[in-house]
């Protein structure tokens, strides 16, 4: 049983959910956790490598503090994860595998009031911007937008307008349509600030049409499994072309 800090809300369902995966990967040791990180080879919006401590990591199980930044608690998943799934193929508790679930309770974490944050450790947090009167906070630092910071978004309309006509073209031909950078370009606050609030107010004919809903997806370690996850219709046909073999892990596909 995990010992939980006293703290209410948001930070501590983070904590709960946490441990709970933690125990479904088979409580690995903390430090290999901590290694297999830095084996991943992974960076921060910053373009530093990802460092977590194993410290850090039980503070997080604690409810003592929460990541300040999701691609460390991002990191950690990806260790924790495919462990986990290869116990227990189907989740012990719905959305417990699922990268977009977990940043969303990450960021009610981190927006909770009762909880305080975390403590900077070298290399891995920033200092917290000042915050406006009334408590907003329209300063990211080098955090990327979310969606509920689309407000706050300004200066990419052109390539929001841009983006939403590469849309609207492959509507109409067929294709996909990727947004490619370097690291903290700031590709990802142009998807979820600009792009998805765009489509959601207006269609990609500039506004004659409903809005398009959004369907976000994180592939994570079973892509397919992720992408039926949103678009149930697809279950049935991911499921058969399992069958046949043609499913993550074949030659096949490891070559595509």
């Amino acid at each position: 049983m995990e010992t939980l800090s006293f703290d209410s809300g948001a930070r501590t369902a983070f904590a709960e959910r946490l441990a709970l995966l933690y125990r479904e990967a088979g409580n690995p040791p903390l430090k290999r956790v901590s290694e297999a990180v830095v084996r991943l080879q992974r960076v921060d919006e910053r373009g530093r490598p990802v460092r977590v401590s194993a410290q850090r990591i039980s503070d997080w199980r604690r409810a003592k503090n929460v990541p300040a930044q999701f691609p460390a608690l991002a990191a950690v998943l990806h260790v924790l994860i495919p462990q986990a799934r290869r116990a227990r193929p189907d989740p012990v508790t719905p959305g417990l595998y699922d990268l977009a679930q977990w940043q969303r309770l990450w960021e009610r974490a981190v927006a909770d009031p009762t909880g305080e944050r975390a403590t900077p450790a070298p290399g891995e947090e920033e200092h917290p911007p000042d915050r406006a009167p009334g408590g907003v906070c329209p300063y990211r630092g080098l955090a990327a937008y979310r969606q509920q910071d689309a407000g706050w978004f300004f200066g990419r309309e052109r390539s929001t307008a841009a983006f939403v006509a590469q849309l609207r073209a492959a509507e109409n031909t067929g294709g996909l349509v990727m947004l490619v950078g370097a690291s903290g370009a700031g590709k990802s606050s142009l998807l979820n600030a600009g792009l998805v609030p765009a489509l959601r107010d207006r269609s990609p004919d500039g506004g004659t049409g409903p809005p398009r809903t959004v369907l976000p997806l994180v592939p994570g370690a079973d892509p397919l499994g992720e992408l039926s996850g949103r678009i149930p219709g697809l279950a049935s046909v991911i499921a058969a072309g399992r069958r046949e073999g043609a499913e993550p892990g074949g030659a096949e596909f490891e070559r595509a």
